[in-house]
């Protein structure tokens, strides 16, 4: 252990003590910063003003990214003392140069890097820690757990190819060597290796706003071509026997499949909906905004044909339930919307149905039936919850498989 002298007295550095006795030896003013920066950052301890056998000194301890640990860093202030005459004086100037050091510590800066933030050096995995953790706070679950896998993937990688990464390190080429690893070797389809770019610059993005680097190395990466979306519309003929179907062996989920293509709900969705949100008296099913994909609050339209299929079995049901959990009927417990594509999946099998008739294409026609009808593109466009016209209009450019007919009975005569 290494002793300073003051005078007669011996003065214990810091470097060789525990933080409380360095935290004590500090004036009053200046141990609740450092307590609270301590908790926070662990990347600096405050500045403080001693005296030893080098005469007045400012001392502070801040990280070195470079060596990886805490380094002691002093400023000498013996000329400054002889400019007073009394200490309280020299001590007054004093505390005005501690407080600007601690000042510009607080902000990030660090002596080893003059131009640079300190929070530059912090590890990729960090970064990702922090924003998850502020993502929790700001998404729903089930879109959280998209950033999480995204933050997973590539978190693996970076343990493999550039451990212990700081995030300013992280630059262009290793963008591009990680979108290659995506596409080449996970055989992710365009869909996938572009839903992997936009995580990746999302959370560069955040890291730029929060300080964490400089630019966003996935920026420029330009995204893939992707292929037309393999859903088609369903024809009304098809429907009709899809009907018949269900008629037979699961009445109850015909209501999933007209809340899909009249109301226009998405799977997720319906299985969210609880009975005090339903009002067949006024034809439509009320949704929040936190039960909605875009978090905007809307009310779904019940044809009359709904409202007599959901009488009978909210009738004395109490509000909180669910409408559609095990079994297709209303109960206590939310039922996971992949239940109904599994329903769907053994009826499109046994019907033995193109892949392509999905049943989200059941919303896909609903919308395109909507706009064929007349019914003007901002109602559409309401009803199916889309952020803006060009998504609604999207769907009137699908395949239609009555064109020809429709062409046939109305086109005009030269």
């Amino acid at each position: 252990m290494y002793f300073g002298k003051k005078g007669s007295e011996t003065v214990n550095f810091f470097f060789c003590c525990p933080q409380d006795d360095r935290r004590k030896k500090m004036p009053k003013g200046q141990q609740k910063n450092y307590e609270q920066n301590s908790a926070e950052y662990h990347q600096y301890l405050p500045a403080v003003l001693r005296h030893n056998c080098d005469g007045w000194v400012v001392e502070y301890y801040v990280y070195n990214p470079a060596r990886e640990k805490m380094e002691r860093k002093r400023m000498l202030l013996n000329i400054l003392r002889k400019r007073y005459r009394s200490i309280s004086e020299f001590k007054v100037a004093a505390n005005q140069i501690i407080c600007t050091i601690n000042a510009k510590l607080a902000g990030g800066w660090s002596p080893f890097c003059e131009t640079e933030n300190i929070r530059f050096y912090t590890t990729l995995d960090e970064v990702m820690r922090l924003y998850i953790e502020e993502k929790a706070r700001e998404l729903k679950p089930d879109t959280l757990r998209s950033y999480k896998s995204f933050c997973h993937i590539f978190g693996e990688w970076c343990k493999q190819v550039v451990p212990d990464c700081k995030c300013i390190l992280f630059n262009r080429t290793l963008a591009v060597r990680y979108m290659d690893y995506v596409y080449m070797q996970r055989k992710v389809s365009a869909i996938g290796y572009n839903n992997q770019l936009k995580m990746a610059r999302a959370l560069f993005s955040w890291a730029v706003q929060k300080c964490y680097c400089k630019e966003n190395p996935f920026e420029l990466l330009k995204n893939k071509r992707e292929d037309e979306k393999r859903r088609v519309l369903i024809p009304e003929e098809t429907r009709a026997k899809i009907r018949r179907y269900f008629s037979d062996y699961n009445p109850n989920y015909l209501i999933v499949l007209e809340l899909v293509f009249t109301s226009l709900l998405r799977p997720r969705e319906i299985s969210r909906v609880q009975l005090q949100q339903i009002n067949l008296k006024e034809h439509y099913i009320y949704m929040p905004a936190d039960k909605t994909k875009n978090g905007h609050h809307r009310y779904a339209f019940l044809s009359e044909e709904l409202c007599r299929m959901i009488a009978p079995l909210i009738d004395q049901k109490p509000g909180d339930w669910f409408l559609m959990t095990q079994g297709y009927v209303p109960g206590r417990e939310q039922m996971d919307s992949k239940r109904y594509r599994k329903t769907w999946d053994k009826m499109r099998r046994d019907l033995k149905l193109p892949q392509e008739m999905q049943l989200y294409s059941l919303r896909d026609t609903g919308i395109n039936n909507m706009l064929k009808a007349g019914i003007d593109p901002l109602t559409v466009m309401q009803a199916a919850d889309h952020h803006d016209l060009s998504m609604t209009t999207r769907y009137a450019n699908h395949a239609d498989p009555n064109l020809i007919r429709t062409l046939t009975e109305h086109a005009p005569q030269f």
